[in-house]
Protein backbone atom coordinates (compact mmCIF):
# COMPACT_ATOMS: atom_id res chain seq x y z
CA UNK A 1 0.00 0.00 0.00
CA UNK A 2 1.26 3.67 -0.99
CA UNK A 3 0.91 6.69 1.92
CA UNK A 4 2.44 10.05 1.74
CA UNK A 5 5.37 8.42 -0.58
CA UNK A 6 5.92 5.63 1.19
CA UNK A 7 5.19 2.05 0.42
CA UNK A 8 4.23 -0.59 3.01
CA UNK A 9 4.27 -4.15 3.38
CA UNK A 10 4.20 -7.16 6.32
CA UNK A 11 4.96 -9.55 4.13
CA UNK A 12 8.78 -10.45 5.10
CA UNK A 13 9.82 -12.21 1.85
CA UNK A 14 8.35 -9.62 -0.32
CA UNK A 15 10.10 -7.08 1.36
CA UNK A 16 13.41 -9.08 1.42
CA UNK A 17 13.02 -8.74 -2.05
CA UNK A 18 12.63 -4.63 -2.34
CA UNK A 19 15.72 -4.30 -0.53
CA UNK A 20 17.71 -6.30 -3.05
CA UNK A 21 16.23 -4.96 -5.71
CA UNK A 22 16.91 -1.74 -4.82
CA UNK A 23 13.95 0.28 -3.73
CA UNK A 24 14.86 2.39 -0.80
CA UNK A 25 14.27 0.78 3.11
CA UNK A 26 12.87 3.46 5.12
CA UNK A 27 11.81 2.32 8.57
CA UNK A 28 10.39 -1.25 10.19
CA UNK A 29 7.25 -0.40 12.50
CA UNK A 30 5.75 -2.03 15.00
CA UNK A 31 2.01 -2.91 14.49
CA UNK A 32 1.29 -4.73 17.40
CA UNK A 33 2.91 -7.95 17.23
CA UNK A 34 2.89 -7.48 13.71
CA UNK A 35 5.75 -5.64 11.93
CA UNK A 36 5.71 -3.23 8.87
CA UNK A 37 8.34 -2.93 6.37
CA UNK A 38 8.14 0.74 5.10
CA UNK A 39 9.75 1.45 2.00
CA UNK A 40 10.34 4.40 -0.31
CA UNK A 41 7.53 5.07 -2.69
CA UNK A 42 8.73 4.38 -6.58
CA UNK A 43 7.01 3.87 -9.77
CA UNK A 44 9.45 0.59 -10.43
CA UNK A 45 7.26 -0.75 -7.53
CA UNK A 46 4.32 -1.46 -9.55
CA UNK A 47 6.57 -3.73 -12.04
CA UNK A 48 8.56 -5.11 -9.23
CA UNK A 49 5.41 -6.40 -7.41
CA UNK A 50 3.90 -7.92 -10.87
CA UNK A 51 7.82 -9.60 -11.48
CA UNK A 52 7.66 -11.26 -7.72
CA UNK A 53 3.98 -12.50 -7.59
CA UNK A 54 4.37 -13.70 -11.45
CA UNK A 55 7.73 -15.46 -10.54
CA UNK A 56 9.22 -13.36 -13.26
CA UNK A 57 11.74 -12.01 -10.80
CA UNK A 58 15.13 -11.98 -10.92
CA UNK A 59 17.49 -10.86 -8.17
CA UNK A 60 20.75 -12.40 -6.65
CA UNK A 61 19.85 -15.45 -4.43
CA UNK A 62 22.47 -14.78 -1.91
CA UNK A 63 21.51 -11.27 -1.21
CA UNK A 64 17.88 -12.43 -1.06
CA UNK A 65 18.45 -14.88 2.07
CA UNK A 66 20.65 -12.19 3.47
CA UNK A 67 18.16 -9.89 3.56
CA UNK A 68 15.74 -12.28 4.71
CA UNK A 69 18.29 -12.83 7.19
CA UNK A 70 18.81 -9.22 8.20
CA UNK A 71 14.73 -8.69 8.00
CA UNK A 72 14.04 -11.45 10.21
CA UNK A 73 16.51 -9.84 13.13
CA UNK A 74 14.55 -6.83 12.69
CA UNK A 75 11.47 -8.83 13.39
CA UNK A 76 13.18 -10.50 16.56
CA UNK A 77 14.43 -7.50 18.06
CA UNK A 78 11.41 -6.04 19.64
Amino acid sequence: MEDDGQYRTSDLYYAAFLKVAGVKFLEPVRDGKRVVFVFEASEAIRDLKRDYFTRNAKVSALDFADEIRSMKAIIHLG
